[in-house]
């Protein structure tokens, strides 16, 4: 009986090395599970980045290859990635391998997955397969989820606000906005800043519905961002040309 377990020992402890996953990621220190979720910092970002750190924690070297799958992406957004060097977004997988020592690991820049939000609101969930070329079953998948969403405001507030894009854009003297909150909405506010991320304009949605039009003649000609506000938090941004 004894050998008989013994025996069973020694085929799963051959059978977990077998299988043992030579890499792991990091990020700013802390190892990263199998699914990241990236949210913008704030209204005026325009590009999403997921930086990672490839290791290597096998006791021999191993040539890594980078794999990308798009498996649902908000209409008009963007992505591509970058292992030693940057793909179009219509390149799915690395040109090349990069060799990771025993024990080693890829350097701050190598690999990165960037994420272009072009204006658009909405959940992209991408996944990125990490594999030794020489044995492909030797692999790490991470799904990263980058999250354009608007946070904090309830779910059945959020489908019955009806908030238009703000018109004429490009605009010249002034822009408007047409609305409806529902009754729950406390407080609506519009806010335009510019590229270096400072409020040029602020205005307050009075009603429950109606137009608000926004002064802009003392701004400069350039771009802006504009975003709304409801009940404190963000509900949409989006891009206004000032002419």
């Amino acid at each position: 009986m004894k050998k008989i377990l013994l025996s069973i020992a020694v085929i799963l402890v051959t059978i977990f090395y077998t299988n043992a996953q030579s890499l792991s990621l990091s990020w700013d220190g802390e190892t990263i599970g199998d699914t990241v979720v990236i949210a913008p910092a704030d209204e005026t970002v325009t590009e999403i980045v997921f930086e990672a750190i490839v290791h290597n924690d096998s006791d021999k070297g191993v040539n890594v290859k980078v794999v990308r799958e798009e498996v649902s992406l908000v209409e008009n957004s963007v992505n591509y990635f970058c292992w030693g060097a940057c793909y179009p977004p219509t390149i799915d997988s690395s040109g090349m391998t990069m060799f990771l020592p025993a024990g080693g690991q890829s350097g701050d820049a190598d690999f990165s997955g960037h994420y272009e939000i072009h204006e658009t609101v909405g959940l992209s969930v991408v996944k990125f397969t990490y594999y030794d070329l020489d044995n492909p079953d030797d692999n790490l998948v991470v799904v990263v989820k980058f999250d354009t969403r608007p946070s904090g405001i309830d779910e059945s507030i959020l489908r019955n606000i009806k908030v238009s894009d703000i018109y004429p854009n490009p605009a010249v003297n002034y822009v408007d906005l047409d609305y409806n909150l529902p009754i729950e909405v406390e407080t609506a506010s519009v806010k335009l800043v510019n590229l270096l991320g400072s409020v040029v304009k602020e205005q307050q949605m009075d009603k429950a519905n109606g137009k608000l039009r926004m002064d802009i003649t003392n701004l400069n000609d350039g771009i802006y961002f504009y975003s709304i506000f409801v009940n404190g938090e963000a509900y949409k941004t989006k891009k206004l040309i000032v002419k």
